[in-house]
């Protein structure tokens, strides 16, 4: 737990105390933040590991660049910058290599048998979240990541610009294109989206067991978190009419936001 007097101070005060030495400033002010990289990671990269490792190194990289801060934008806005750089310029992950060289993500709602077992709702859960990222590998990395940013974690279009170090004009037409060209593949398969599609989380569960895309015994979206994401993200959205973009935009929002302990006291032995 974070102390209460420690964890109101805002993180300025934190940064100040970190840079002079103050490693629980330190360790408190990552924490605030390390939740939210891990699961842009997972969701780009699909990959528990991949995910976890990329995240241990954008906040290296926070870490060891944190005098440069200077305050011109917030906190907030320079480390996430920091990692849109580091995960658009990461080598090619498992999960990326694995959906561009052996089989495409079509593989997943059209070209296995369906089966109409009787599964737990948690089997399903894990199945829907899982099989709803990898849906996310229709796109291009930096489509999936401006997706990820700008759509399921909400960030507008000046932030977003910032981000991407773009105009906030060309962030919605790039935001806009991903959105369509997801709508395009998800929209004509998931039955979660448009109800008129026959693919449904049950029918596909026990391929994706079988096929070891999913471990009954041992979830990897489902597990360690607290909240769902629309839960957490506290964001304007504009009204939509379209229901099957409702729906699109839900998919991925009603997933869970994932903790992970495991990032804790990994900068014991830095030194800024």
């Amino acid at each position: 737990m974070i102390p209460a007097n420690l964890e109101i101070r805002n993180d300025v005060l934190l940064i100040k105390e970190a840079v002079e030495g103050n490693k629980r400033s330190l360790e408190i002010l990552i924490m605030r933040y390390q939740d939210y990289i891990y699961n842009i990671s997972l969701r780009l990269f699909l990959n528990p590991d991949d995910a976890l490792d990329a995240t241990q190194e954008v906040l290296i990289k926070v870490v060891t660049h944190l005098k440069t801060f200077n305050g011109k934008s917030k906190f907030s806005t320079w480390l996430y910058r920091i990692a849109v750089n580091h995960f658009l310029n990461s080598p090619m992950k498992k999960m990326e290599t694995l959906f561009n060289n052996r089989f495409t993500t079509e593989a997943i709602v059209e070209q296995y048998p369906d089966s109409e077992e009787s599964y737990p709702q948690d089997l399903l859960e894990e199945v829907r979240v899982a099989c709803s990222t990898a849906m996310l590998m229709c796109l291009s990395r930096d489509q999936r990541l401006i997706y990820i940013m700008g759509e399921i974690l909400g960030a507008d279009h000046n932030l977003g610009a910032e981000l991407f170090e773009t105009t906030p004009a060309n962030y919605r037409i790039k935001l806009h294109r991903a959105k369509t060209d997801l709508l395009n593949f998800v929209g004509g398969r998931c039955g979660l989206v448009n109800p008129k599609n026959s693919c449904r989380c049950n029918k596909k569960t026990k391929w994706m067991i079988e096929k070891g895309y999913v471990n009954k015994d041992k979830f990897i979206f489902t597990i360690e978190f607290q909240k769902k994401i629309n839960q957490i993200i506290n964001h304007y959205k504009d009204p939509i009419s379209d229901d099957i973009q409702f729906r699109l935009a839900e998919l991925f929002t009603d997933s869970p936001f994932q903790v992970k302990k495991s990032l804790d006291g990994i900068f014991e032995n830095l030194v800024i």
